[in-house]
């Protein structure tokens, strides 16, 4: 009898798709736990996939919430619904980098345009900080500028430029400038006046560009140290009937990328000093429908190896470039999508395509070929109402996954030696009884410090101390990330009548809660040297913490 575990294991791990081994039955065994053995390391591998989450802006005609958020798991691309925000007409949104500041835009007219400040919670979530009106109707992107903590917002409607300054905490300032472009094109009823449609900050981040479909330019702004703008910019002239709508630049920050809607082309850009020189104009939309195109977004893959643009309305497809050597693009092909594909973006790790379709109220998922580039339809579509806007977030460190990075294995829940309770709560106030250095193992740590214990070892029972005691409060609360402040803690040393060094041992101990909880773990302390403590313990702790 023969078994085929080539077969079992690629159907498992189909990218080993040429390992095929036939063995004899008394083999079973030892490669049964070589299997199981593979099986866990590629487990492990993949721990951390689920550690992003897919944000959906959209317009809101069908009552739609505007904001969707949901889990995603890199490793499959599966998703599933998170939480909502409401945000109306929320088409394009912008975050910091660390993730912790959002902002979007309420693509409105008639007095109602605004761009809106949300920050994340302990919890993950986005709680809204405020909201500015924009200087101009229909605001349709937003973008962040990092250093200066600056908000730029394009108005299609009034062919406008704002800049917001922020707060400490992100929340907006009124606008602090406002450009309003002049100028129209060729194509009647789509420039016959400004229509301002993206913002492009420019990788050395001192340059700021907005493509302004109505009048065929592309306008070029010097960023200034406090994120405010020169008054004095240069407006660049491309092809009339170009409508240049979205613009990236290639990973070496030479080479920039602009997508034409009006004539469903991609321009191709050499940086310098002096602005823009066009090195190649190439076709994204082939259609022979209609005069005027509709090409919408565009994209360069992780690796850098791939540029994708969006065709809507005549084609409904995405048209797929290998980038060259020197920046220009060659075609590889198209592939057809939902109708009116808008936004689209890679996922972070490059693996995965996600195509927003407006009017068929659903996200495609496509795997990429990592190879070639090309796309399979993974058929994991994800239902939103007109959904338009596509960012990937990374979710913050939980205490949990702090703790499993240094190292430290929780203690399960033990009882209390006494007639007293571990843990009491009143209100949003939590109280630790005392906690003493409880060891893995069993037991506790013993003895005085400055006679059998040195201030290292006591650095170390503290620490036990407040693994102790974090190991009783996610047995209370679940989560540790409903903990929102330490905010008292006294360290009880069992000291040597000539040791003052109390401070330092318990320095053990606090420098654990901020390796945990971050900035949440620092805390009011006040280390007391004592003659004696139960059990001849080398210490304890008690502790005061706010939740949420």
């Amino acid at each position: 009898m023969k078994l085929d575990i080539g077969k079992l294991f690629w159907e498992k791990y189909p990218k080993f798709t040429d390992i095929r081994i036939l063995l004899h039955e008394n083999l079973f065994p030892m490669l049964s736990s070589i299997f199981l053995l593979v099986s866990t390391i590629f487990t492990f591998a993949n721990a951390d996939s689920t550690q992003y989450q897919l944000m959906v802006g959209s317009y809101t005609k069908a009552k739609n919430p505007g904001i969707e958020v949901f889990d995603l798991d890199l490793a499959t691309a599966k998703t599933k619904a998170n939480y909502v925000r409401e945000n109306p007409n929320a088409s394009y949104q912008a975050l910091s980098a660390d993730g912790n500041l959002l902002y979007s835009v309420s693509e409105e007219g008639g007095g109602k345009s605004a761009i809106s400040a949300y920050a994340r919670n302990a919890n993950g979530t986005y709680t809204k900080l405020n909201s500015s009106p924009t200087v101009g109707d229909g605001p349709c992107f937003v973008k962040y500028h990092e250093a200066s903590k600056t908000v730029y917002v394009a108005n299609y409607g009034s062919g406008s430029l704002n800049v917001f300054k922020t707060k400490e905490n992100g929340q907006l300032l009124p606008a602090s400038q406002s450009f309003f472009y002049k100028g129209y094109s060729i194509v009647a009823g789509r420039q016959d006046a400004p229509h301002a449609h993206m913002v492009a900050i420019a990788p050395n981040q001192k340059s700021l560009y907005v493509p302004d479909l109505g009048s065929d330019k592309i306008h070029w702004h010097p960023i200034l140290p406090d994120g405010t703008l020169s008054e004095n910019y240069q407006s660049i002239s491309v092809s009339p009937g170009n409508g240049p709508r979205h613009m990236i630049f290639h990973p070496n920050g030479h080479v920039a990328y602009v997508i034409n809607e009006l004539n469903g082309t991609v321009d191709v850009f050499k940086i310098h000093a002096q602005g823009l020189d066009k090195i190649q104009n190439i076709v994204s939309d082939t259609s022979t429908k209609v005069a005027v195109k509709a090409s919408a977004d565009i994209h360069i893959s992780p690796n850098g190896k791939w540029l994708i643009s969006s065709n809507r309305i005549t084609s409904d497809n995405l048209a797929l470039f290998a980038i060259q050597a020197d920046g220009t693009l060659k075609s590889i092909g198209y592939q057809a999508v939902a109708k009116m594909p808008r936004n689209f973006s890679y996922d972070p790790s490059g693996k995965w395509l996600f195509v927003a379709s407006q009017t068929e109220n659903k996200i495609q998922v496509f795997s990429v070929n990592q190879q070639t580039g090309l796309l399979t339809d993974s058929k994991q579509d994800i239902s939103v109402a007109a959904p338009v806007c596509l960012l990937f977030i990374k979710k913050p460190d939980s205490p949990e996954e702090r703790l499993q990075a240094l190292g430290i294995t929780l203690l399960k829940p033990s009882t209390p030696l006494a007639n007293y309770v571990k843990f009491t709560r009143a209100g949003n106030i939590a109280y630790l009884s005392g906690h003493l250095p409880e060891k893995a193992e069993g037991g506790f740590v013993i003895g005085k410090l400055g006679n059998k214990l040195s201030v290292e070892e006591g650095q170390a029972a503290a620490k036990l101390a407040g693994i102790s005691l974090i190991s009783t409060l996610k047995g209370q609360l679940g989560d540790l990330r409903r903990i929102k402040r330490i905010l008292k803690v006294t360290g009880f040393v069992n000291s040597d009548p000539s040791f003052t060094q109390q401070p330092q041992v318990m320095n053990g101990f606090s420098d654990l809660m901020v390796a945990v909880f971050g900035d949440k773990g620092k805390h009011a302390r006040s280390a007391v040297g004592v003659i004696v403590l139960p059990n001849n313990a080398a210490l304890e702790v008690e502790m005061v913490v706010e939740l949420y």
